[in-house]
């Protein structure tokens, strides 16, 4: 009966937490929130990125994320999460451009970020950061020594975007349009949105976009707790320790 009522707190203090949002993404009129489904899957170019892959048979980004194709047996994807980019209609598969400029909002402390598959010939040379969008500074988060697995903080300006500079010095914002990039007509970016907390990116290192299977580098950002979060359920539990020692010495 104790443990349970011990739970039974801990639980609550959870509840009582105030929720972590991640950042949100603004862009081009019409873009939002895609869905689509593993049958979706067939390397047509729709969505934008379910494209055929120079690095072998079914390995884009949607298969990574669905753990299928050539990531049968995989569990680091999160399944089929929704992409941002144009409307698309995944009963007949159709639609689905990408949004070619979309930044982010900030709304967090700051966030962590994993860098979680890297399948490109660049991988060892790639530059991988975030930038302000007013000025156009460039913070650097992974360079091309970096592999699978590391990981990082940023915190970020009000308005930023991600950028990737590869191995012959070009370089990609998310704001596509963006008077520096060099490749203003292509969107080297893919973002999915696994909950309200947590986004995928995948990214094309290629001008032009190569082959557009967006697995040349993935990363994964999940939102720092606001302190004031940590603090309460710090609380809790110290609380509940005391309880509990109470409790054990009576």
């Amino acid at each position: 009966m104790k443990k349970i009522f011990l739970s039974c707190i801990l639980m609550g203090l959870l509840l009582m937490s105030p929720a972590v949002f991640a950042d949100t993404v603004t862009g081009s009129g019409g873009a939002g929130w895609q869905a689509w489904g593993t049958g979706n899957l067939d390397q047509d170019g729709k969505p934008y990125w379910d494209n055929g892959s120079s690095d072998g048979g079914q390995k884009n980004i949607g298969y990574y994320l669905t753990n299928t194709g050539a990531f049968g047996g995989s569990t680091d994807g999160p399944g089929a999460i929704p992409f941002w980019g144009m409307s698309y209609n995944s009963t007949d598969d159709t639609g689905g451009a990408f949004d070619p400029s979309f930044y982010f909002i900030k709304n967090t402390p700051g966030s962590y970020v994993t860098l979680r598959l890297e399948i490109a010939g660049y991988k060892d040379f790639n530059s991988f950061g975030w930038y302000e969008v007013d000025s156009g500074t460039q913070h650097e988060i992974f360079k091309g020594a970096d592999s699978p697995g590391a990981s990082a903080t940023f915190i970020p300006e009000e308005n930023y975007g991600f950028y990737l500079i590869s191995k012959v010095g070009k370089i990609f914002y998310t704001e596509a349009g963006n008077p520096g990039t060099d490749d203003p007509e292509f969107q080297h970016f893919a973002v999915f949105k696994e909950n309200s907390n947590v986004y995928w990116i995948g990214i094309e290192d290629l001008l032009c976009g190569g082959d557009k299977d967006y697995n040349d580098m993935v990363v994964k950002i999940t939102p720092i707790p606001e302190p004031a979060t940590m603090l309460l359920l710090g609380s809790g539990l110290i609380g509940l320790a005391g309880f509990a020692r109470r409790r054990f010495r009576k």
